[in-house]
């Protein structure tokens, strides 16, 4: 009688056993996780048990080249997914592996998260200008395949890679889209684009109105410059708008809030590897002009402490909703194989020392905008923004 082949998806925990715990429990993150000697004790004993059980009693066989290898992945990915954190995941050699492009590389402009249920590339946030902004890509996209070689195939870093190419090619994605339940394919054309995370404008002839799609390293310089600008043109107050700001660099949230906040802390950052917080403090320049903060249930991470400093250290009103919760962070750590894990290691503190992850930031004031109005955001009128009106009479309460 001929032993029948193993099935990898039901047995990769079970086969892993001993080698598994002995490889998580040396690396600091992971063990940090069961910091009861008891717990570390029960899962060797219980893993140890399987294993014998499946050396002594299970029929199948192993496939000798590459089976192990597969059931390890398996295994540390289900250990992360255990974690119940939505933003840590495991990354196999495949998916960690990156490809370096050529300096004349144009990207589509798109932030990306790695979807694990579906292997494919999460689309979180859409640069304005962009390639991607001019194509029928929409934020929660998951990218299956690139060029008809899937995600899962190629790998998720060197699919994100593959995104970028030569400038005025075509890149054709395999998408699928949740919120109508289809599989879409969409044509992206790679022009040369201006990243720009801000815009602004004067509205009524006395107040600023800065909208900030994004904090990264040109954030603070096109901000400082907005700023200044508005100001010489007659704005007595702003509204500082962060609706569908997804994330970003800190040291750019930091550097602009420093501008706005006199002397005080402005978020500070803990660590389970320090034993202290990271502290960023403001200075005591300020400007003094009054100023309201636009905020949805989309503005997150990064933008999300922004507002909340900013209402906080009460240098600005904060209207809108909730926002959408994504109070920490998280770190590629290399596992030193060639594969690596995405873990969230670090969370953000407000300056009234409110962590704001899963629940989000509360905004001073209420102010919501309809779902058929979030749809055509980028096409609505001032006229027509509810939150916008409400934010401009909230600030004539302040200015006149």
């Amino acid at each position: 009688m001929r032993k029948k082949g193993v099935r990898l998806g039901t047995l990769f925990f079970l086969i892993v056993a001993t080698a598994f715990v002995s490889a998580v429990v040396t690396y600091y993150y992971l063990s940090a996780v069961i910091d009861d000697l008891g717990r570390n004790q029960q899962l060797y004993t219980k893993l140890n048990n399987v294993n014998k059980m499946i050396s002594s009693s299970y029929i199948g066989t192993i496939d000798p080249l590459d089976g192990y290898d597969a059931i390890v992945d398996g295994a540390v990915a289900g250990y992360i997914n255990g974690l119940g954190d939505p933003y840590s995941y495991y990354l196999d050699e495949k998916n960690y592996t990156l490809s370096y492009l050529s300096e004349d590389s144009v990207d589509i402009g798109v932030k990306t998260d790695y979807d694990y249920n579906s292997k494919g590339i999460r689309v979180t946030f859409i640069k304005n200008g962009s390639p991607a902004q001019n194509s029928e890509l929409q934020v929660g996209d998951v990218i299956v395949a690139i060029d008809g070689t899937t995600v899962d195939e190629r790998g998720y870093r060197s699919s994100v890679q593959r995104l970028s190419g030569a400038v005025d090619s075509e890149t054709v994605l395999s998408v699928y889209r949740a919120t109508t339940d289809e599989n879409l394919s969409i044509t992206v054309r790679r022009t040369a684009y201006t990243p720009n995370t801000i815009s602004y404008k004067l509205i009524e002839n006395d107040i600023g109105y800065i909208l900030i799609d994004e904090f990264d390293s040109t954030t603070y310089k096109s901000f400082s410059s907005a700023f200044t600008e508005l100001i010489e043109k007659g704005a007595r107050g702003f509204v500082l708008d962060v609706r569908f700001c997804y994330s970003g660099d800190l040291d750019s949230a930091v550097s602009i809030l420093d501008m706005l906040t006199p002397s005080a802390i402005l978020v500070s950052v803990n660590e389970k590897s320090s034993s202290s917080p990271t502290l960023y403090r403001s200075d005591e320049k300020s400007t003094t002009v009054p100023i309201v903060v636009i905020q949805n249930a989309e503005t997150s991470g990064v933008a999300e402490v922004f507002s909340g400093s900013l209402r906080d250290t009460g240098s600005a009103v904060v209207i809108g909703e909730i926002s959408a919760g994504l109070g920490i962070g998280q770190r590629d750590i290399s596992l030193g194989d060639g594969t690596a894990i995405h873990l969230s290691t670090y969370e953000y503190v407000l300056p009234s020392g409110e962590k704001f992850n899963g629940a989000g930031v509360t905004p001073n004031f209420i102010s919501e905008l309809s779902e058929e109005k979030k749809e055509i955001f980028s096409e609505l009128s001032d006229e027509d923004d509810d939150q916008l009106q409400f934010a401009i009479a909230k600030l004539r309460e302040q200015i006149g």
